[in-house]
C-alpha cells in the first residue's frame, strides 16, 4: 500500500503534467515595434517568439479604431519561431497589430498586440 507522502507526490506530479505545465511563449522581437511609425506602400510585419509556432494555427490581424481592417495569413515558410506577413495599400493612420500564436510544441495560444502609426 502506498504511503501518504507517495500519494501526495503522485497527485502533485499529475497536477503539473499537461496544460498546467505549459509555459506562455514570449515575444523577442517585432516589426513594427510598439509605438513606432512605418513609411511606404508595402509593410512587412513579423513577431518572433522564444520557441517554434504553428504557422497554420496562428493569426495576425490589423485593427484600426478597434475594428479588423485586414487579416494577414502568416507565411508558412517563415522561420519556425516567427510569424511573418506582408501587406500593402493601407491608408495612413494609427493601427494595432494583433497576434494569436499557437505553440508548435503543446498548442497553447499566446495573444498580444502593439500600436503603431503608418504615414
Amino acid at each position: 500500500m502506498p504511503t501518504r507522502s507517495a500519494c501526495r507526490l503522485a497527485a502533485l506530479l499529475l497536477a503539473l503534467s499537461g496544460p498546467a505545465w505549459a509555459e506562455t511563449m514570449r515575444v523577442l522581437e517585432s516589426s513594427p515595434s510598439a509605438r513606432s511609425t512605418m513609411d511606404g506602400n508595402r509593410q512587412d510585419f513579423f513577431v518572433r517568439f522564444d520557441r517554434p509556432v504553428d504557422h497554420g494555427g496562428s493569426r495576425l490581424l490589423l485593427l484600426r479604431d478597434g475594428a479588423v481592417v485586414r487579416s494577414l495569413a502568416p507565411r508558412l515558410g517563415a522561420s519556425p519561431e516567427t510569424l511573418y506577413a506582408a501587406a500593402g495599400g493601407l491608408p495612413p493612420g494609427r493601427y494595432t497589430l494583433r497576434w494569436e500564436a499557437r505553440s508548435r510544441a503543446d498548442g497553447t495560444v499566446t495573444a498580444g498586440g502593439l500600436d503603431f502609426e503608418l504615414r
